[in-house]
């Protein structure tokens, strides 16, 4: 559990309803301290955000992609979400430079909304890291085509209770409630701070624009310790509520 998280119950995944939240003038002052002081790392961030990011496109459940963002967290392996590759007959991926890769789909968690892609790319994988509340940072939102920077601000640290994608169970995931210009396609966008990826996005709030929900890098490790080389069962479309 993270330290200092609180448990909060939300409804299900894309949109996901507001919550009791940490005043964001406290964020917005830090954000405005890191301008007068020059402290912190968004610029390294970004580069750093960039270079590992993928744009993550699968198809299968409508006539159109279904489109997310991504990163390399390991060698040749991509971490993104669930509700973007579940039901794909396909996966691909277009890298920082351009370049379009074949991916395979080597574990899946429905319950917490995660999933792993192996993908050969020689791309530098970014490791994993915590997240302290507070800091700053930014991920890299494909939504235009190409990855271009979006800071955040982590606001809070939570348990997240939510319905997987299936919509059938509800699931208590470690995670952050974070300030940032969240759009349709950036789920699945890792967060990175201090060149690290802390957690990866999966939701905005139904009704503060501003606020999204990201699922803490702690939950990714087992997957990362355990996925395989083979291709896994990605089960069905996930079910839209």
């Amino acid at each position: 559990m993270l330290r200092g998280a609180k448990s909060m119950q939300h409804a299900p995944t894309t949109n996901l309803t507001d919550a009791v939240k940490p005043s964001l003038r406290r964020a917005a002052a830090l954000m405005a301290s890191c301008v007068l002081f020059a402290s912190c790392s968004g610029d390294t961030d970004g580069a750093t955000a960039r270079s590992a990011s993928v744009r993550v496109e699968s198809e299968g459940c409508s006539t159109h992609p279904t489109v997310g963002g991504g990163a390399f967290i390991a060698p040749h392996r991509v971490l993104t979400v669930a509700h973007v590759i579940a039901g794909a007959d396909d996966v691909d991926v277009v890298l920082a430079d351009g370049t379009e890769k074949t991916a395979i789909v080597v574990a899946i968690d429905r319950r917490k909304d995660l999933a792993l892609l192996d993908v050969d790319a020689d791309v530098t994988p970014l490791r994993l890291g915590p997240l302290r509340i507070g800091a700053r940072g930014t991920f890299a939102s494909w939504r235009s085509g190409t990855p271009r920077d979006v800071s955040f601000v982590a606001t809070e640290a939570v348990n997240i209770q939510s319905a997987d994608i299936d919509h059938v169970s509800t699931e208590v995931r470690q995670g952050y409630a974070i300030e940032a210009d969240i759009l349709p396609g950036d789920s699945g966008s890792a967060l990175v701070s201090d060149g690290r990826v802390v957690a990866v996005v999966f939701a905005r709030s139904r009704h503060d624009r501003s606020t999204g929900w990201a699922t803490a890098a702690e939950e990714v490790r087992a997957m990362l310790t355990t996925a395989g080389d083979t291709a896994v069962d990605v089960g069905v479309c996930p079910t839209q509520r």
